[in-house]
């Protein structure tokens, strides 16, 4: 299902008990709320969490983030503008936020295999007799081309 900007920010609303169950939400504090959400999540980007979040600019657009990442969002944009209405922040809503938060990094944040360059020697007492290798370098990746035909391209039957 998709969220709506109208959806996610009457649960940040709702957070905070400034917005009672089913009541429209006010232009002033919609502006607030969708100002606020666009300034987290642009945070967020510069962090390197990127999980696919467009600007929103009215109610009625799309929230294009996975729904794994909506708790993080709501809780942690709600702690943001407690300050705003004079609200306390609850420690259910800390602990919410910051799992949100886990679970934001989680989704935005790819870890890529590393590997050691063949330029890097592997250490002194690694090598010769007793040692585990005989190379005194990480070994380089292969340089052939990983074809269907031994490494080598051919031509295509029907170009």
């Amino acid at each position: 299902m998709t969220e709506t900007a109208a959806t996610v920010a009457a649960d940040i609303l709702l957070e905070l008990i400034v917005l009672g169950d089913e009541s429209p939400i006010d232009a002033p504090e919609a502006q607030s709320t969708i100002r606020y959400m666009n300034r987290y999540m642009t945070m967020l980007s510069a962090k390197g969490i990127d999980i696919g979040y467009t600007k929103v600019s009215n109610l009625g657009d799309s929230i294009t983030i996975p729904d794994g990442a909506l708790m993080g969002l709501i809780k942690n944009v709600a702690i943001m503008m407690a300050p705003q209405f004079g609200v306390p922040v609850s420690g259910d809503l800390r602990e919410g936020a910051r799992d949100g938060l886990a679970a934001m990094r989680k989704l935005g944040i790819t870890y890529l295999p590393t590997s050691m360059p063949c330029t890097m020697p592997r250490g002194s007492g690694n090598e010769g007799s007793g040692g585990w290798s005989s190379d005194p370098f990480y070994a380089c990746p292969d340089d052939t081309i990983l074809t269907e035909t031994n490494g080598n391209i051919l031509l295509e039957d029907n170009p």
